[in-house]
């Protein structure tokens, strides 16, 4: 196996983890939530750093979990304009967006760590239900956007091609 072939598998056992723990803290999230509203609703008491909770959750999970998304072709596509365009004209497409993706990436990356970077050096903290200090909660922008860039390179570079856009099943009318 080769070494890009090697580093694109660890980078799949690395995004699929990150995908998968989202996927499970989202359902963690769900039971949180629907205890919340019992407990509440029964008198007992309510958790109210569970909305918090699931705010940090929703958006940085969204970060991490998005390199698996464009890995397996889950991210938003105009597919119509595909379909109507020739196959080298799609790739093409496909290819352009994949560097306007790398060059959000990278700037998304520069300064999420430039913000976690001056968030961990001024000691800022959050003080909401929960007292947390910033930096944790922001390091998902540029981890994310990071492993964004590798994939946008992968796919770039030929390491990992595209997904292949399956043609829209023919509608039949009667």
């Amino acid at each position: 196996m080769s070494g890009s072939k090697r580093f694109a598998s660890v980078m799949d056992v690395i995004t699929g983890f990150l995908c998968t723990l989202f996927g499970l803290t989202l359902g963690l999230i769900i039971l949180l939530l629907c205890a919340d509203i019992v407990l509440r609703n029964v008198g007992i008491t309510s958790l109210p750093w569970v909305i918090e909770l699931t705010e940090y959750a929703l958006y940085g999970g969204t970060f991490l979990a998005a390199p698996y998304v464009l890995r397996i072709g889950g991210h938003v596509r105009v597919e119509i304009l595909f379909e109507v365009l020739s196959r080298e004209s799609a790739r093409l497409l496909d290819r352009i967006t994949d560097v306007c993706g790398l060059g959000v990436s990278l700037v998304m990356t520069y300064y999420g760590t430039a913000v976690v970077l001056d968030s961990y050096r001024s000691g800022m903290i959050q003080f909401k239900s929960m007292i947390l200090p910033e930096w944790p909660l922001l390091l998902p922008i540029p981890v994310g956007c990071a492993l964004l860039c590798i994939e946008f390179v992968m796919r770039l570079s030929g390491v990992r091609a595209a997904p292949e856009t399956e043609p829209a099943p023919k509608q039949f009318s009667i």
